[in-house]
C-alpha cells in the first residue's frame, strides 16, 4: 500500500506512486495521511515550513558543487600519475581547499536560512550566532572527519589493482564518477548544519515558552532500523526535554544527524525534529 511520506507534496507522491494504485485510491491515501500527518503535528517541522523541499534544493546545488570539486581532484592525480608514475600520486589525494571552500559555504548558507525560517516564524535575532554556530561545527567535522582522503585511496587503490595498463588506470580516475559520493557528502554535511542550527532556534524559543522535541522518521523502505526505533519511541506523546539527548542505538544525540554520533547514524540521514510548543 502507498502512503506519502511526512515531507511530500502531492506531485511527488503520484510520480513515486502510480504504478500502484488507480488515482481515486491514491488521492484518498494522500488526503488521509496528510490529515494525520497535520493532526500529529508532523507537518509542522518541516512541511508547513517548507524546510524539506528547500533543503533539497541546497543538496542538488551543492551535490554539483561537490561534485566538480572531486572530478577537478581525480583530474589533477589522473594527470600526475601519468607524468610521474603511481608511486607519486598521493600527496594529491590531501587536496580538500576546493571541498572545504565548498562545504563551509554551503553550512553558512544553509544555517541561515533556516534560522531565518524560524525568525520569521516566532521572532529571533541576527544570523551573527549563527554564522559562527555552524562555522565551528563545520570546522570540528573537517577536522576530525576524513570527509576525502580514506575513501578517495581506496577507489584509486581499486582501480590500480583492476587495471594491468598506465594508460587504463588514468582513463579510469579521469573518468570515475564523482556524483553518488558528492550527494552523499553534500547531503549529510547540509543536513548536519540544518539540524544544529534548528535545534538553536528552538531553544532561543524556549527562553519565552516551554519547547519539548521528539524524533521524526521518515517511514519508508530506506529508514534505518534504529532511526525507526527512535521514531516509534520517541513520539509527540512521549517528547523529551530540548536539552535531554535522545538514546538512539546506544548512541546520545541532542538530534537527527548529531555529528557526535558514529558515521553509521547520521550518513544519508532524512529524520527531523518534531516540537511540542
Amino acid at each position: 500500500m502507498c502512503y506519502p511520506n511526512f515531507y511530500e507534496d502531492y506531485d511527488s507522491f503520484i510520480n513515486r506512486c502510480n504504478h500502484e494504485l488507480d488515482y481515486p485510491t491514491l488521492n484518498k491515501n494522500f488526503r488521509e495521511r496528510r490529515s494525520m500527518y497535520l493532526k500529529e503535528g508532523l507537518g509542522d517541522i518541516p512541511f508547513l515550513l517548507n524546510t524539506e523541499r528547500r533543503m533539497n534544493i541546497f543538496i542538488d546545488s551543492y551535490t554539483g558543487k561537490v561534485e566538480k570539486e572531486l572530478d577537478d581532484v581525480y583530474g589533477s592525480i589522473s594527470l600526475f600519475i601519468a607524468l610521474n608514475g603511481i608511486d607519486a600520486a598521493w600527496e594529491l589525494v590531501n587536496s580538500t581547499d576546493g571541498l572545504k571552500r565548498v562545504l563551509k559555504s554551503g553550512y553558512l548558507e544553509t544555517g541561515e536560512y533556516i534560522d531565518d525560517r524560524y525568525s520569521n516564524k516566532y521572532g529571533g535575532e541576527s544570523n551573527t550566532f549563527i554564522n559562527a554556530l555552524v562555522i565551528s561545527i563545520f570546522l570540528n567535522r573537517f577536522s576530525k572527519v576524513d570527509l576525502f582522503k580514506k575513501r578517495t585511496s581506496e577507489i584509486i587503490n581499486r582501480i590500480i589493482l583492476e587495471n594491468d595498463s598506465l594508460d587504463d588506470i588514468v582513463d579510469r580516475i579521469k573518468k570515475h564518477n564523482n556524483n553518488p559520493r558528492a550527494r552523499v557528502i553534500a547531503a549529510t554535511e547540509l543536513g548536519i548544519a540544518q539540524s544544529s542550527v534548528e535545534l538553536q532556534a528552538m531553544l532561543r524559543i524556549a527562553r519565552e515558552t516551554p519547547v519539548s522535541k521528539y524524533w521524526v522518521g521518515v517511514l519508508d523502505d530506506r529508514i534505518r532500523d534504529s532511526h525507526f526505533e527512535a521514531t516509534s519511541f520517541y513520539t509527540r506523546s512521549s517528547a523529551i526535554p530540548l536539552n535531554q539527548s535522545f538514546n538512539v542505538n546506544g548512541s546520545m544525540m541532542m538530534h537527527p544527524r548529531d555529528f557526535n554520533a558514529p558515521a553509521k547514524e547520521i550518513v544519508n540521514c532524512r529524520c527531523y525534529l518534531g516540537y511540542v510548543v
